[in-house]
């Protein structure tokens, strides 16, 4: 049975880029489709039918009359092929099965990563049970996109060496050929923010909005752009440069050789080693109150903050200042029209989100610029795993988003 990949492979440019309309903009109307292409109806005809024909795209039903015999709507066949989305993070490792409409089939999550070759093994068996459980072919799915924590030779599907994984095995690991050799399935890697600010881009809560900035608040802080409609790619492709923005020439080393590192300051660690310090300071140490200590963790922190505890109300505060403070000068210089903060940090404490927020608004040098904001986004935590799966399609799809003189927007 020939798969779904090598089909849509196999297919014109042009029947490509109408499938990428309909899957980010359906349903639609062909009136709608030659609006946003420019094609004539015989031309648009040509290059739906071999869609409609393999199942990608299917009539949905019909639109409002204007006059004469209502619209047929088209869109993607929710049945008609499958992504696997793979977020492999610090803390935890999570995998989607999606449609073609970036809805999730199915998820699991597993913590925190393991060695390589126990993930792999993890993920691959799961994705196996997984669609013979949901009766889903294998032909049917068209591949897998992985969004991992950098720096990485995305050309070679390569993870370099990650800092602060629990594991030490996580160097010069061939990630992709790993997945290839298991899944049989084409595979695209990139760093979890880029994937993440993709999928609020094109599905989510920055849909129709060119110039994005993305913030995983977490472990370390992992930073994702979207400017003018493009992904910015940093060298190495690095996701931590704005984690690393010095703000304080004597503040404490990072492991990047600098010091007063934003991630010094501001990160789930930085923030559980403050607390237990100043903790520290205020009771006499003992062994029990050593073993105590060992409990916290920036969840209890991030709790106790909310419920007015003024230590940790004061040791969040202080990180949110920072963090504002450098967030003001990161809008100041790139001009987004729309900051997401999200990660563990931010999904469980409001106050570290609203100080941030209140802190850059008040810091940043343009100050009728109009810039939204939004707590967690629109996929909150599977943001970088559904990412990852929409990196595979535009990666199938060739971007054609992007191609000159074609409008998308429908």
């Amino acid at each position: 049975m020939v798969n779904v990949y090598d089909k849509l492979m196999n297919m014109k440019d042009q029947s490509k880029l109408l499938l990428g309309l309909i899957q980010k903009n359906g349903p639609v109307t062909r009136n709608q489709i030659m609006d946003a292409t420019g094609m004539k109806l015989t031309t648009l005809k040509r290059f739906m039918q071999p869609l409609l024909d393999e199942g990608f795209i299917i009539e949905v039903g019909i639109d409002k009359s204007t006059g004469g015999r209502p619209p047929t709507l088209y869109d993607v066949n929710p049945k008609g092929s499958y992504v696997i989305g793979i977020d492999i993070s610090r803390t935890y490792t999570e995998t989607v099965i999606t449609n073609l409409k970036m809805g999730i089939i199915d998820l699991h999550r597993f913590e925190p990563p393991h060695d390589p070759t126990d993930t792999v093994n993890q993920i691959s068996l799961y994705v196996k049970d997984a669609l013979s459980r949901l009766g889903i072919a294998k032909s049917l799915v068209l591949g897998a996109g992985i969004g991992t924590v950098g720096p990485l030779d995305r050309k070679k599907g390569v993870i370099l060496n990650p800092a602060n994984f629990p594991s030490n095995s996580w160097i010069n690991v061939p990630i992709r050929d790993m997945f290839k050799e298991k899944l049989s399935l084409p595979i695209v890697i990139d760093n979890g923010a880029n994937a993440a600010v993709l999928a609020e881009h094109l599905f989510g809560i920055g849909k129709g909005i060119d110039n994005i900035s993305y913030f995983h608040c977490g472990v370390g802080i992992r930073t994702g752009a979207i400017s003018s409609g493009n992904i910015v790619r940093a060298i190495n492709e690095y996701e931590d440069a704005f984690g690393h923005m010095v703000v304080d020439i004597k503040g404490e080393p990072c492991y990047c050789k600098n010091r007063g590192c934003i991630e010094t300051m501001c990160s789930i660690p930085s923030i559980t080693k403050k607390f237990k310090k100043l903790l520290e300071q205020r009771y006499s140490s003992s062994d029990d109150e050593s073993k105590s200590l060992d409990r916290i963790d920036y969840l209890y922190i991030c709790n106790a903050a909310e419920q007015g505890d003024k230590l940790a109300e004061e040791v969040i505060l202080n990180a949110a200042t920072i963090f504002g403070i450098g967030l003001a000068n990161y809008i100041n210089l790139i001009n987004p029209q729309l900051v997401i903060l999200s990660g563990p940090l931010v999904k469980n404490s409001s106050l570290f989100y609203d100080t941030c927020v209140a802190i850059a608004l008040q810091r940043k040098y343009i100050k009728n610029h109009k810039i939204s904001f939004s707590r967690e986004g629109y996929f909150k935590e599977h943001a970088i795993s559904i990412g990852a799966a929409a990196l595979l399609v535009e990666e199938i799809l060739s971007m054609p988003k992007y191609i000159s003189g074609i409008n998308m927007e429908v």
